[in-house]
């Protein structure tokens, strides 16, 4: 019974983590339209949105800490993976999306 619910946890924890690093790279590319843009019409979504940012990426964190302490109930030698996997993909999220929103534009004929 113990093993179904850590591995009903897991699946949880590793869903929501997905979720805030969608949510990472959505912000990224809207901060990234916004600057192509030069929106003059949303001034206080572009000063908030680096603060949302922020947020979802220490949750993001701290999500895969969570992960982490679930994952080494089961094996001591995965310590940390999700952690540093959060580093790297969210810090590299901003510019990555950034890029993606490029690309997408200059496909699509938009830039």
């Amino acid at each position: 019974m113990a093993d179904i619910n850590l591995d009903e946890t897991k699946i949880l924890l590793r869903q929501v983590w997905a979720f805030m690093l969608m949510g990472l790279y959505g912000i990224g590319a809207f901060q990234e339209r916004a600057v192509i843009l030069q929106a003059e019409v949303l001034p206080a979504a572009e000063s908030i949105l680096p603060d949302v940012a922020k947020v979802i990426f220490f949750g993001l964190l701290f999500v895969s800490f969570l992960i982490d302490i679930v994952e080494m109930r089961e094996d001591k030698d995965k310590a940390y993976q999700f952690l540093f996997l959060s580093l790297i993909a969210g810090g590299l999220s901003a510019p990555v999306s950034a890029l993606q929103y490029r690309v997408i534009t200059w496909i699509s004929g938009g830039g």
